[in-house]
């Protein structure tokens, strides 16, 4: 009669195959759709530079003198100057008011944003998620055996998919990692969720 997969054919017990590690790493989605955001940023405040420190004060310089008929000067007053004369004067121009202010702030706030942007969605999305035998480990937090969870919220989990996962470890420290399948991709993410759920309900974590 053959023996329940305890021992091998000497006689020797064996060890249960270890199940494949499952990780999850940054979702392409994710990361795509906040890189064109940059670069949206990026290309839309270098043309605020261009409009607000160069074409624009030149184009108001230009209407400001030839509406008072005489020849630009070499040095030209700053855009602003050339601005309030004009409206001392009583002078129209093509971009009077905020125009140039607007758009010289605009050209320096929006590639800073862009900078911000990427660097926030590295970080936001670094490392992976990995469960590996009955160890779970997040970007933040140190690894957490499954045996050291102590509740999953996932009130947020069918809306947005995201699920909290409270943690104690044996030294005291306690913590609050998050899973998130879209900034993660998905499938491993969930499947992570599905076999952390499953070890906390009492069965064993699936194959």
């Amino acid at each position: 009669m053959m023996q329940n997969n305890a021992e091998n054919l000497g006689g020797v017990p064996t060890e249960p195959p270890a199940r494949p590690a499952v990780v999850a790493r940054a979702g392409r989605y994710y990361r795509n759709a906040r890189y064109i955001m940059a670069l949206m940023f990026l290309g839309f405040g270098l043309w605020c530079v261009r409009d607000g420190f160069f074409t624009w004060p030149k184009a108001n310089a230009a209407a400001y003198y030839k509406a008072k008929n005489i020849p630009m000067p070499a040095t030209l007053p700053s855009a602003m100057e050339i601005v309030h004369l004009a409206e001392k004067e009583n002078i129209r121009l093509p971009h009077a008011g905020w125009d140039v202010p607007f758009n010289r702030v605009l050209g320096i706030l929006l590639p800073v944003a862009a900078v911000l942007v990427v660097v926030w969605t590295l970080y936001n999305s670094r490392g992976e998620y990995r469960l590996e035998g009955d160890t779970l480990s997040v970007p933040g937090h140190p690894p957490v055996r499954l045996e050291y969870i102590r509740k999953i919220d996932k009130r947020l989990w069918d809306r947005k998919g995201i699920a909290y996962i409270e943690y104690e470890l044996p030294d005291g420290r306690t913590g609050r990692l998050k899973l998130d399948d879209f900034v993660y991709r998905r499938d491993p993410t969930d499947e992570i969720l599905r076999q952390v759920e499953t070890h906390l309900v009492g069965g064993e974590t699936p194959p």
